[in-house]
C-alpha cells in the first residue's frame, strides 16, 4: 500500500470525523507497491447515507489541508452493483 503514514492516519482521522460510521477502501494503483504516482482512490461505506455530497467535500477539505493537494478519488457505495463497487471490495484495503 503506497500511503505515508501521516495520509493514512489523515485519511482515516477524517473519515471518523466526517462520516462517523461506516469503511473506508483505499483502491486502484496505490494499493500495488510495484507502481508508481496515481491519485488516491478510496471507496466509502457510509452507514449514514445522508448528505454525502456535503460530507464528501467537508472531508476533502480537511484531508487535503492535512496531507497537501493530492487528486483524491471518492466513491460512495450506493448500494447499488456496479463494476467499480466490485473492484474496490474486491482489490481494495481496509484502512
Amino acid at each position: 500500500m503506497r500511503l505515508s503514514r501521516k495520509e493514512h492516519e489523515a485519511i482515516k482521522k477524517y473519515f471518523r470525523e466526517v462520516f462517523h460510521n461506516g469503511q473506508i477502501y483505499l483502491f486502484g494503483s496505490r494499493v500495488d507497491d510495484e507502481k508508481r504516482g496515481g491519485d488516491i482512490d478510496l471507496y466509502i461505506d457510509a452507514t449514514n447515507k445522508k448528505n454525502l455530497v456535503h460530507k464528501k467535500l467537508d472531508f476533502l477539505v480537511k484531508l487535503k489541508k492535512e496531507i497537501g493537494d493530492q487528486k483524491i478519488d471518492v466513491v460512495f457505495n450506493k448500494g447499488f452493483n456496479r463494476l467499480i463497487d466490485k473492484v474496490a471490495m474486491k482489490e481494495g484495503v481496509l484502512l
